[in-house]
């Protein structure tokens, strides 16, 4: 998986059920201290039923963070098709 090295294991209790079935949730932690929590897209009727939701977020150190917005995208969720929409998101969000 792209990205390995920065996924962090931040013991959340995560209620949106993301880890049914083949579905996952990872935060990433970048070097410059924003990161990504990553979903694949649940079956609900306000998701898309394929693809991943991405959540920008800024570590404050390296158990906390907070969900921002940055200047080069629109909001601070970012939805994508496909999983390679998603690893061009991240190398955004590492490269900010």
């Amino acid at each position: 998986m792209e990205f390995e090295e920065y996924i962090v294991d931040l013991n959340a209790d995560c209620v949106c059920g993301c880890m049914d079935g083949d579905r996952f949730h990872k935060i990433f932690h970048f070097s410059n201290d924003y990161g990504a929590s990553v979903v694949s897209n649940p079956k609900k009727k306000e998701f898309a039923e394929k693809g991943y939701r991405i959540l920008l977020i800024k570590f404050s150190n390296a158990t906390d963070y907070k969900v921002v917005t940055a200047p080069m995208f629109d909001s601070s969720v970012l939805e994508c098709d496909t999983w390679d929409q998603a690893v061009e998101s991240m190398k955004k969000i590492k490269e900010l």
